[in-house]
């Protein structure tokens, strides 16, 4: 995978493992297993949610994660006209590649 994948992956993932409440890093690496089928390694998850934080889409308190309103905004938006989670991944991959 190359790297707007891998942090589009995670993107997708902290949007679902957040959905109802906050999570912490175990909470979105089960999710991202449950996308990809593959369990994202530390460096995956370290790398990717440092760059989501510092473009502003998700934001840490304490030991959890969630996105900000800028990251619902954009998960919602790659969400809209879309029947599966692989189009929303890959939608969430087309709009990171612009930032």
């Amino acid at each position: 995978m190359i790297d707007i994948q891998t942090k589009s992956w995670i993107f997708l993932a902290t949007a679902l493992a957040t959905n109802t409440k906050p999570t912490d890093i175990n909470g979105i690496s089960s999710v991202a297993d449950g996308i990809n089928h593959a369990v994202p390694t530390q460096k995956e998850l370290q790398t990717s949610i440092s760059w989501l934080t510092t473009q502003g889409l998700i934001i840490k308190q304490g030991k959890n994660y969630e996105l900000t309103s800028t990251g619902k905004l954009e998960y919602e938006t790659a969400s809209k006209n879309t029947q599966t989670l692989m189009e929303i991944w890959k939608n969430i991959e087309l709009n990171l590649i612009k930032r």
